[in-house]
């Protein structure tokens, strides 16, 4: 019998284990010198501005909703093919989302969608999901008017023309979830370019002994936490390696009538899901079905019920790509914790799928 492949697992080394051994024995676990370290490594990583450590990435969303000064009832604009973290963080930051469709060949925010869903009134805000690692085109975006925040949770590492991701919004946010590219479990970050917004940031997130009051927030990251995301971080480059080496090898092994998503394996990407396209829903599930008797574990990257608009029960025909692209998608385990023997595994039961 097969061992089971998990569609995530997280890779925890020796070193890892080392770095938050050491933050236990020196007995300052909560937010400390640790978390301050994580923000100069984000800072060195992209060549200066801001950085503030939050407890998770939806902590990150809303903090620089806060900072950018969002006023309330204003809107933001968002992609429907989405987590419902954005949701919350509009919400939780008073404002109200303007969920858009999204483009085919990268499932992110469609500017024209954008334009059109507006009515010509353009938000103040919009967040744009690097979905799966595929950059968002933040400069078309940032044309449709208002600020841009960047979110990065899925494409921490990746490049587009060689430069870092999260580089030209307003600001970038980025998590460090359990299956995230770079984990601490839960945590997440708040970077600003300029380094303005992420002082306002850290005076938000020092709830506590101040001499005076206005309404703040305990979203502190831990120690642990940042020691754990510091080792991870470090080793960043070999992460993305691993990624886009398994993307090849999975691209060596596609069969004829499957497809996978645009720039897949294009140089720079971080491939943070690895996404196949079947020409229906029918041939999507038998090679789902495929995979499990292989015991490999696939998932439906999103459903069409946690598609933004059909939680805020909007019209599905203003997103006719996102409720199409539920149907025929389906995501491979990829990851640095998988074994040689599972990637082999993997690309041969992909290459005896029938589209």
């Amino acid at each position: 019998m097969n061992t089971p492949i998990p569609h995530n697992a997280p890779l925890i080394t020796a070193t890892d284990r080392a770095a938050v051994d050491a933050v236990l024995a020196s007995g300052w676990i909560a937010q400390g010198p640790e978390v301050a370290w994580l923000e100069s490594d984000f800072d060195t990583l992209y060549g200066g501005g801001g950085s503030c450590a939050l407890s998770s990435g939806t902590a990150a969303l809303f903090l620089g909703l806060k900072v950018l000064g969002a006023a309330p009832r204003a809107r933001v604009a968002v992609p429907t093919y989405a987590c419902s973290a954005l949701l919350n963080a509009v919400y939780m930051a008073g404002a109200e989302p303007l969920v858009c469709d999204v483009r085919r060949h990268d499932y992110n925010l469609d500017p024209d969608s954008l334009r059109c869903l507006s009515g010509g009134n353009m938000p103040p805000a919009t967040i744009a999901v690097h979905t799966y690692g595929a950059p968002a085109d933040v400069a078309a975006i940032a044309e449709c008017g208002g600020a841009v925040i960047e979110d990065c949770c899925q494409s921490l590492g990746g490049k587009r023309d060689e430069r870092l991701i999260g580089a030209e919004g307003a600001l970038a946010v980025f998590s460090f979830y359990a299956t995230k590219i770079v984990t601490s479990g839960q945590g997440g970050m708040l970077r600003d370019p300029k380094g303005d917004f992420a002082t306002a940031a850290h005076d938000y997130r020092s709830f506590d002994c101040r001499e005076t009051y206005e309404p703040r927030f305990n979203l502190h990251m831990s120690d642990i936490a940042a020691a754990m995301a510091r080792s991870q971080l470090a080793r960043l480059e070999a992460i993305a390696a691993r990624r886009r080496d398994i993307a090849q090898r999975y691209l060596a092994a596609l069969p004829r009538g499957v497809e996978v998503m645009a720039g897949t394996g294009d140089e720079g990407r971080m491939v943070y899901r690895f996404v196949l396209e079947f020409p229906n829903g029918e041939s999507r599930d038998r090679a789902r079905d495929s995979f499990r008797e292989n015991d490999i574990a696939t998932i439906i990257p999103l459903e069409r019920y946690e598609l933004l608009h059909r939680y805020l029960r909007l019209d599905p025909a203003d997103y006719p790509v996102a409720e199409a692209l539920v149907d025929v998608t389906l995501s491979l385990p990829i990851y640095p914790a998988l074994t040689e023997d599972g990637v082999g595994r993997i690309c041969q039961a992909l290459s005896r799928l029938e589209a």
